[in-house]
């Protein structure tokens, strides 16, 4: 069982059945009525949704000081960057985070991308948490694997 902060609050059944998906509406109303699951951490949308006190200066001028603190879900396209390994792909803005945090640590090239396979096979999160565990050890046997021969960017 995943252990939650004393922050962080997980979402009743009513607070998701009113949760719009904010800045990602469109995205979030689409993951739950098709079932989508991000392929990384197989989290389905409802999992996605976690509790943030804490938003900066540019979120609070566009949603407003009442948006300062409460639930939130980040969707996005991961893509590959160098156009070749895999189509885009709409995954949970932790797992994204995750595929540029070990590119940063591991000192991968810009260029690279994980694929959703990949990354979900080094990433480790839980419902409504948003934290996040990366197996930089594995990451780096993926990259060394996956990038035979030598990687080169295009």
């Amino acid at each position: 069982m995943t252990k939650i902060a004393k922050w962080q609050r997980i979402p009743t059944q009513e607070e998701l059945a009113a949760f719009t998906g904010m800045h990602c509406a469109r995205q979030y109303r689409d993951a739950l009525a098709s079932g989508w699951r991000c392929p990384f951490c197989r989290r389905n949308a409802h999992e996605l949704v976690r509790w943030t006190q804490i938003r900066g200066p540019s979120w609070r001028a566009r949603y407003g000081d009442e948006y300062s603190m409460g639930f939130t879900i980040v969707l996005t396209e991961h893509h590959c960057h160098n156009g070749r390994r895999f189509p885009p792909t709409r995954i949970c803005g932790d797992c994204n985070s995750a595929d540029g945090a070990a590119k940063r640590k591991l000192s991968l090239p810009e260029a690279w991308s994980f694929t959703p396979a990949e990354i979900g096979s080094f990433v480790t999160v839980g419902p409504h948490s948003g934290k996040t565990v990366i197996d930089y050890v594995r990451a780096q046997a993926i990259f060394d694997a996956a990038a035979q021969p030598p990687f080169r960017p295009r």
